[in-house]
């Protein structure tokens, strides 16, 4: 790289980037406990997931842009201590309503470390250099959603879900801390001299880029069924087939990591548009086996090898979608990272309430089908636009 970062610099932001899956998935294999602790219903339960992804959309989209103005350091430590005080809401909430509420501030908080981290680095490299040191972020952050429900899952053996948002109490303690100890890498000179509401009124304007609004939009209803199974599975493992919160956990964190082989084989495809292609296609075909496998309730040992062919796709096209939507939008590289990645969150807060409709299996089920419907139904066409966009190139 163009020069040296150590350790240091690398492990943080690469855990500042894992703030969306830490937030999400953290606590999931204890959903169930917190449904009888706060003696309330399973939608009630998953309204936390949607109020902390609508944080991380939100704030991704608030933040990003107001950092370009004021730079980066005091409004990545401001985020870190309302993660941590919002992390203590949580851990002490009388009741489900008041936890949902810290959810939604944690999200908030938690997006200023995924979007900040995102624009630290490209403070700091450009070109291969940033390639390179994002594919390190990358390694890093996708370590999470693998260790994140294990971690979780392994914590009931010795406490209740509040020992769990003490521990999210100290890692944001402990963040806080060690960007105490980060420059500010966004000088004075370089910072946009923009009014902020001209700044935000812009934001939007990336939707003209017709690329840009497919891929993004394709990625939309991909995470909409991805976080139909994060928030279903914990009723589908637990409740259904009768997993303890550990086993739940080793479960989630194998689907997770099928993600990441999927990311992997990406690389193999000769063109991006044929990764993306089969992704889209090979979610729907899972989509579908689930869809059976739900109705007839089939055991988990035909279930399982379902969702992981789903979330296997899913990991096979993101890295090809997420490429094709940036850089369509080079010149506006900003809104379009702070839009491309609020949407996900977008479709999962969306996804997260309706899973807990009537019987949950079938429920999720569905809201998997739609979601992945309606990511190939926009795949198709945004790869004939590549393809006629690079045959005009010629």
């Amino acid at each position: 790289m163009g020069q040296k970062t150590g350790i240091f610099l690398p492990i943080v932001l690469g855990l500042l980037t894992a703030f969306g899956p830490f937030v999400t998935d953290f606590y999931l294999p204890l959903i169930p406990e917190m449904q009888s602790s706060f003696h309330t219903s399973p939608s009630a339960v998953t309204m936390s997931l949607t109020a902390s992804m609508i944080g991380l959309a939100l704030g991704q989209l608030f933040i990003g842009p107001l950092s370009d103005k004021y730079g980066r350091r005091h409004l990545l430590i401001g985020s870190m201590l309302l993660f941590a005080v919002s992390s203590v809401g949580c851990m002490l909430a009388p009741s489900i309503l008041f936890f949902n509420i810290m959810r939604l501030f944690q999200g908030l908080s938690g997006a200023g470390g995924v979007v900040l981290s995102k624009s630290i680095s490209t403070d700091m490299f450009t070109g291969r250099d940033l390639a390179k040191f994002m594919g390190l972020l990358g390694a890093i952050n996708g370590i999470t959603p693998v260790l994140a429900p294990i971690v979780g899952g392994t914590m009931t053996k010795f406490t209740s879900w509040r020992g769990v948002f003490a521990l999210l109490l100290a890692l944001g303690v402990f963040l806080t801390f060690c960007c105490l100890r980060l420059k500010e890498t966004l000088p004075v000179e370089a910072r946009t001299k923009k009014n902020i509401l001209t700044t935000y009124s812009n934001l939007f304007k990336v939707f003209r880029n017709r690329r840009f609004s497919l891929s993004t939009l394709a990625v939309m209803f991909s995470f909409f069924a991805f976080f139909a199974f994060i928030s279903g599975s914990p009723f589908i493992f637990q409740n259904v087939y009768g997993l303890n919160p550990f086993e739940f956990s080793l479960c989630f964190g194998l689907s997770s990591l099928m993600i990441g082989v999927g990311a992997a084989l990406s690389t193999r495809f000769h063109h991006p548009n044929t990764a993306l292609k089969w992704g889209a296609i090979d979610m729907l075909i899972s989509a579908v086996l689930i869809a059976l496998c739900s109705i007839y309730r089939l055991p988990l040992a035909v279930l399982m090898p379902c969702y992981i062919y789903m979330l296997t796709s899913f990991g096979l096209m993101q890295p090809m979608a997420t490429a094709i939507a940036l850089d369509a939008e080079r010149k506006n590289a900003g809104a379009a990272s702070a839009i491309f990645g609020a949407s996900g969150f977008v479709a999962g807060a969306l996804a997260s309430p309706l899973v807990s409709i009537g019987n949950i299996m079938i429920a999720t089920s569905i809201v998997i089908l739609i979601g992945a419907v309606g990511c190939i139904l926009l795949t198709l066409p945004l790869c004939e636009a590549v393809k006629q966009e690079a045959l005009a190139k010629k």
